[in-house]
């Protein structure tokens, strides 16, 4: 039990403290249904653009987002399939949520 505790927590702790940051947190909910540059992304936030790719290179390594080099500019977007694992991989691990993840990957089937 302890070590399935353990690996549970291992393997989501990048996750989670990916998205302990409220920029962060603003930031994937920015790029859901459009990828968008740094540029488009620094100018919502009036930061600094080392700032700006420093948060995203924490939702990369964190398998949160992914870039795409199109000419000069990168465009980041979701990654969407890593996402939906972390979600259903964390919460089915409990029993309260297990009805929903089922429910959910029984409608993924049909």
């Amino acid at each position: 039990m302890k070590t399935k505790v353990e690996q549970t927590a291992r393997r989501f702790a990048p996750v989670f403290k990916a998205l302990s940051d409220p920029t962060r947190q603003k930031i994937i909910l920015m790029l859901e249904g459009k990828a968008r540059t740094v540029t488009e992304i620094v100018d919502f936030f009036n930061l600094a653009q080392p700032t700006i790719s420093r948060h995203l290179a924490v939702l990369k390594n964190a398998g949160l987002v992914e870039a795409e080099k199109k000419r000069q500019n990168v465009f980041y977007r979701l990654s969407e399939p890593n996402l939906k694992a972390c979600c259903v991989g964390f919460f089915s691990s409990f029993a309260c949520c297990q009805p929903v993840v089922l429910d959910m990957m029984e409608r993924k089937t049909k």
